[in-house]
């Protein structure tokens, strides 16, 4: 699993994080209208986020840049990954009341959203190991660096973080050359692999045995089994074996957190899922505030 963990538990990007963060705050507080009118503009407050719930804690860096930006000042009792039992107090709030009231929602709704993908990731690596179920890119829109880390934190991997990030052949790219070219898939994923050096690492899509060993021929060092099933994926994964023992064995498609130990028992270095961040429930917590 080494070449798994190193090329797909990459770490997202802090500073895409903050910018997203801050981005959703001018969206949602570029103009309080109600504080204006009632909190006076010099009263100060101070409080707590308190868990409602036990989760595990992600949010941290969103919720900073938040409350820099309205100069507040927050004392954390958690660091991220680390679990919160409900009623725990994770941060001490303070400084200007109406910042407060500006900030509040949007770094809840972050601390919210990534402890419940940290919390399930958590699951997930409990359940069938640390660094074996992956995150897909299927993400919230600006929300990819914030999200990946947050699968990161609960032990699972992050996959590619952007188009950027790696170089993965998949189908469409394969049916392109093909017609492109009228070549066969086999030949088809020969000229894609050609496209890369072999020092650098390649992932292909494959659904079939031929495929598979046309790329461990070709020199890629993983192939993403899809929408096969357990069965299929063992066949897939030594054949591709016996052409390039150090072949790394991506299963995706249908993985669901119920069936992902049956493809990794069948030969799957790790399998990837939607669920980490598309099927989530988010944490629950509050600010819980005190005039000063």
């Amino acid at each position: 699993m080494k070449a798994a963990t190193r090329n797909f538990a990459r770490k997202p990007d802090l500073a895409l994080a903050r910018k997203a963060a801050l981005a959703a705050l001018a969206l949602d507080a570029g103009k309080d209208a109600t504080s204006a009118r009632c909190i006076p503009r010099a009263m100060r407050c101070s409080g707590r986020i308190v868990a409602k719930s036990d989760f595990v804690l992600c949010g941290i860096v969103e919720a900073d840049a938040i409350f820099s930006k309205g100069k507040l000042r927050a004392k954390w009792n958690f660091s991220e990954g680390e679990r919160v039992r409900r009623g725990k107090t994770i941060c001490f709030l303070s400084g200007n009341a109406r910042s407060v009231l500006a900030c509040e929602r949007t770094a809840l709704n972050f601390l919210s959203l990534l402890s419940g993908i940290a919390t399930k990731s958590a699951q997930a690596a409990e359940r069938h190991g640390k660094w074996k179920i992956s995150a897909t890119r299927k993400t919230l829109p600006t929300l990819a660096a914030s999200e990946k880390r947050a699968v990161l934190a609960g032990g699972c991997l992050t996959h590619r973080l952007a188009l950027a990030d790696g170089i993965l052949i998949k189908d469409n790219h394969v049916a392109a050359v093909m017609r492109e070219r009228g070549v066969g898939e086999k030949r088809a994923i020969e000229i894609c692999c050609g496209s890369f050096g072999f020092r650098e690492f390649v992932e292909v899509e494959v659904s079939s045995e031929g495929a598979a060993v046309a790329a461990a021929l070709s020199g890629a060092s993983a192939i993403l089994a899809d929408n096969v099933s357990p069965a299929k994926l063992r066949a897939i994964a030594s054949a591709a074996r016996k052409a390039n023992p150090k072949m790394v064995v991506e299963a995706s498609g249908g993985i669901t957190l119920d069936n992902a130990g049956k493809y990794l028992a069948a030969g799957a270095d790790f399998c990837s899922t939607s669920c980490l961040t598309m099927k989530i429930a988010p944490a629950n917590l509050s600010l819980e505030l005190d005039a000063e």
